[in-house]
């Protein structure tokens, strides 16, 4: 019992009983493909929509004449197609210098591609019978794009070669351009 005026005494400070933490569980590395045994995570591979959807934007950046908005679109260490190693910059001074000495303006009305018609192949699917060879640059995990050309000259004036040749991989999230090139219908 408390005499009057007395404070009461603070219970004793009570520690808390011991905490099992588990440590979180060791995930696989994500992979594109893997043989079927064990434990595997596999990244969800792009749909067609995401690549239409990148097409979709280098063209309306080629329309509207943006070296920034096709430079946006670019992977980090991309580079032209068959001279990747030469780097972005000179993928962008070439784009630059089309840009300077063509109207590419002239295409915005222009329907330069059909979705339908854009092909594209895994890493693992490319040198088969029935696809492109793999080209040296291409590492597992990109994407190898064709897009045919609907228009490529307007009043006589080229603008394009037949086919768009991209290799295309995911980069901090969103898919971009590894390597651009352009080559002529087989």
């Amino acid at each position: 019992m408390v005499a009057p005026g007395q404070a009461l005494a603070a219970p004793p400070h009570r520690q808390p009983d011991g905490v099992v933490v588990e440590p979180p569980a060791a995930l696989p590395a994500i992979a594109v493909h893997a043989r079927a045994q064990g434990v595997v995570a596999l990244r969800e591979p792009a749909g067609d929509e995401v690549v239409t959807n990148l097409v979709a934007e280098l063209i309306e950046a080629w329309q509207h004449e943006s070296v920034e908005s096709l430079s946006a679109l670019l992977a980090s260490d991309a580079g032209p197609l068959g001279a990747r190693a030469r780097g972005r910059a000179a993928l962008v001074e070439g784009w630059r210098t089309r840009l300077r000495a063509h109207p590419y303006n002239r295409l915005a009305e222009v329907d330069l591609v059909r979705p339908e018609r854009i092909e594209r192949w895994e890493y693992d699917d490319l040198g088969g019978p029935e696809a492109p060879a793999r080209p040296p640059e291409m590492r597992p995990g990109e994407i190898y794009v064709r897009v045919p050309l609907e228009t490529t000259r307007i009043s006589g004036e080229k603008f394009f070669d037949d086919v768009i040749v991209l290799i295309v991989r995911r980069e901090e999230g969103k898919y971009r351009i590894a390597a651009y090139g352009e080559v002529a219908a087989p």
